[in-house]
Parts: C-alpha cells; sequence; structure tokens
C-alpha cells in the first residue's frame, strides 16, 4: 500500500489515465487531444509519481513499488511510441490496430497501478 502522502498523486494519475482512455474510445477521436492529454499523463508520473522517495516505503513493498514503477514508465514510453504511430495512420485498418495497441497499453498502465494499490 502507498503511503497516506502519495495517495493523492497516486489518484490523480489514475484519473488523468481514466480521462485518457476516455478519450481513446471515444468515437470523435482527436489525436491532437490525446498528445496534449498523454502529455499530462506523463507530466503527472515524473512529478508524484516517480518521485517518492525509496525510505518513505514500507521496506517490504520496496522491491514490488520500484519493480512496477518500472514497468509504468516503460509502458508509457511504448505508449508515446504508440501515439506517433496512431499519428501517421493513413489507412483506417492501421488506425484500428494502433487504437487497439493504445488501449491494451492504457489497461496495462491502469492494472499496474492496481497491483500497487492506486485505486
Amino acid at each position: 500500500m502507498l503511503p497516506k502522502f502519495d495517495s493523492e498523486s497516486s489518484s490523480v494519475f489514475v484519473q488523468a489515465l481514466s480521462k485518457f482512455q476516455d478519450q481513446v474510445m471515444a468515437k470523435d477521436l482527436d489525436i491532437m487531444a490525446l498528445q496534449k492529454t498523454f502529455a499530462e499523463v506523463q507530466s503527472i508520473y515524473q512529478d508524484q509519481m516517480f518521485a517518492v522517495p525509496p525510505e518513505a516505503l514500507d521496506p517490504g513493498l520496496l522491491s514490488t513499488w520500484q519493480s512496477t514503477q518500472t514497468e509504468i514508465y516503460r509502458t508509457l514510453r511504448l505508449l508515446g511510441t504508440d501515439l506517433l504511430f496512431l499519428q501517421s495512420s493513413r489507412q483506417r485498418g492501421t488506425l484500428e490496430q494502433r487504437l487497439g495497441i493504445v488501449r491494451d497499453r492504457l489497461d496495462q498502465l491502469i492494472g499496474y497501478s492496481q497491483a500497487i494499490g492506486i485505486k
């Protein structure tokens, strides 16, 4: 479980992910709005989630926390790349395929957040 001081910033991160997921699921896809929301998600992660000092965590949770943080960071980077591919998609089939990949990455991020106790 997260320390109390961090639970608020964690919920902000999950809310930003949910907002991003809603935009991806919308019928009227706005790539520029997706890019903007993704930048917000990254900013929240870097400013709040990634900034938790290891000594603030329970020693029993430290390993899980660090590995989950690594996976979140990696998935965010891959999601950024996937958004670039989505933006460059010209054919409807390719666009749908890229959207599916973006949805999967968002599901992974939400799953990682739940794994470390973020609601």
